[in-house]
């Protein structure tokens, strides 16, 4: 059986609270008092409960991460840069993910109460209910957004300049590579990235000069098979001179290039076809992914160490930090083939 803080208190003629303030609050105890009951510990073999710990001082050095999804690359690179800030910071992260259809704010209510967490940071999407906002102020602890900003909820926030990405890939399009006409293949009509980067395609054309066309949009689910299925009914009628797709994220385009390929529909010469995130699906594709690069890792990263920053000095003001999207040309544009 496993030594109890008793036992350590009656090794070391001692109370139990004042182990116990050894082991939490060891400066509170003089010299001789403290290298007595560190003795017994270490005698014993004791090991303290860190829940009961935590319970205690109301802290676990655990931060929670909540993610709409924990499947492919986007997300698992923002588990990774959150994963290693958490650790550099003296924090475990306890992951979960609210996927569609979930009850978010019955879920998150608790995780807050139930788990012993000293911080939550939550990703907002499309998939999380209006309600949120109101479960994330019960919880009373240290908030950070990522991708997002919730009403009535005091947070630090971590967002990607999701215009001047989708901007910066439109512009280079039109500028560059001569565009007539950009089809746009976004996520669900309600999500967050995908409306901000319609946003930016909308006003990038009339920017251009170009006219924007209602049925030239789509609304998918970034993934590659639903990408698929719509190059293959779609993509004979897309292609010609100077006309792209443009999808919200490098699955998608993925997809299109695939279904182009099944329709023996050429990529780039008929018709361009662009991503963005620029995970490793990029640089797997033939021809080579133009993208848009979202620093996913720096994301995770960032938002962990507001969120740390915030718990070890709670009265701080809240910050905002925007995160720049860099365009990453390749071959899938064709823009020297446009260009001779």
């Amino acid at each position: 059986m496993s030594a109890s803080i008793e036992d350590v208190a009656k090794l070391a003629n001692v109370s139990i609270s004042t182990v116990s303030r050894v082991i939490n609050r060891r400066q509170l105890v003089n010299v001789q008092t403290r290298k007595r009951v560190e003795e017994a510990i270490r005698e014993l073999r004791y090991r303290p409960n860190a829940f009961a710990r935590g319970l205690m001082l109301r802290k676990s050095d655990i931060v929670g991460l909540v993610l709409p999804d924990l499947h492919g690359e986007f997300y698992s690179e923002i588990i990774r840069g959150a994963n290693s800030q958490a650790r550099e910071m003296g924090h475990n992260l306890l992951l979960s993910s609210a996927l569609p259809g979930d009850d978010s704010e019955s879920w998150l209510s608790a995780l807050g109460h139930q788990a012993l967490l000293d911080g939550l940071a939550v990703m907002v999407s499309d998939t999380m209910a209006a309600g949120i906002g109101e479960t994330l102020t019960e919880l009373q602890m240290p908030i950070a957004v990522l991708d997002g900003e919730i009403e009535g909820v005091e947070h630090d926030t971590v967002i990607i300049d999701q215009r001047q990405g989708a901007m910066s890939m439109m512009r280079h399009l039109v500028e560059n590579c001569h565009a007539k006409r950009v089809i746009f293949i976004g996520g669900l009509e309600t999500n967050i990235d995908t409306r901000a980067r319609r946003r930016a395609y909308r006003d990038a054309l009339r920017e251009a000069g170009l006219t924007y066309q209602k049925e030239d949009v789509y609304h998918l689910d970034y993934t590659y098979d639903s990408a698929y299925r719509l190059a293959v009914k779609k993509v004979k009628e897309w292609a010609g001179n100077g006309h792209f797709a443009f999808a919200a994220n490098d699955e998608m385009a993925a997809g299109i290039l695939a279904g182009a390929i099944a329709k023996q529909v050429r990529v780039p010469h008929d018709l361009g076809v662009v991503g963005f995130d620029d995970t490793r699906v990029a640089q797997m594709t033939k021809p080579l992914l133009t993208t848009v690069r979202v620093p996913m890792s720096s994301m995770g990263a960032t938002a962990i160490e507001l969120l740390c920053q915030r718990i070890a000095e709670p009265g701080i003001p809240s910050r905002t930090v925007s995160l720049s999207a860099e365009l990453v040309v390749r071959e899938s544009c064709g823009c020297a083939l446009r260009n001779k």
